[in-house]
């Protein structure tokens, strides 16, 4: 996840650092700072600031109403990632490319197993899971 990449290269030397890294990881603090940062180089808006707060605002409205959290990835989206990984146009993809999707989209915990078992992703599954994985996110924070 986003935490992994941001930490990666970070060497912890104090239990205090441990302790900080370990709060900003319960409270994923990094992931959304990784959403935040990623919504502000897509949109590259004039007043970087008042973007950054005005998707803060709209993150708490949106925890608040039950509206839609602000989000780069909609359904075209989706389904175009999904014919990307279905060349063929068979209307599946494996669980493995189901879970490097997943991986790539930062919605697959680092410890998270995924059941390999079942042999197609079609591409409505695909589009629930990862909406649903997306408002699970976003309502983390």
């Amino acid at each position: 996840m986003a935490f992994e990449f941001l930490t990666r290269r970070l060497e912890l030397t104090s239990l205090r650092e441990e302790e900080a890294l370990m709060y900003l990881e319960k409270h994923r603090v990094l992931d959304l700072l990784v959403n935040l940062t990623s919504s502000l180089i897509f949109y590259q808006p004039e007043k970087p600031r008042d973007f950054l707060l005005n998707m803060l605002a709209r993150i708490k409205i949106a925890k608040i109403t039950a509206v839609d959290f602000p989000c780069l990835m909609d359904d075209s989206n989706l389904v175009s990632m999904f014919e990307i990984m279905d060349p063929t146009n068979q209307g599946f993809i494996t669980p493995v490319q189901y879970r490097e999707a997943l991986k790539n989209l930062g919605l697959l915990d680092p410890d998270e197993v995924i059941d390999e078992d079942k042999e197609v992703i079609t591409r409505d599954d695909f589009r629930d899971d990862v909406n649903k994985r997306t408002l699970k996110m976003w309502s983390a924070f």
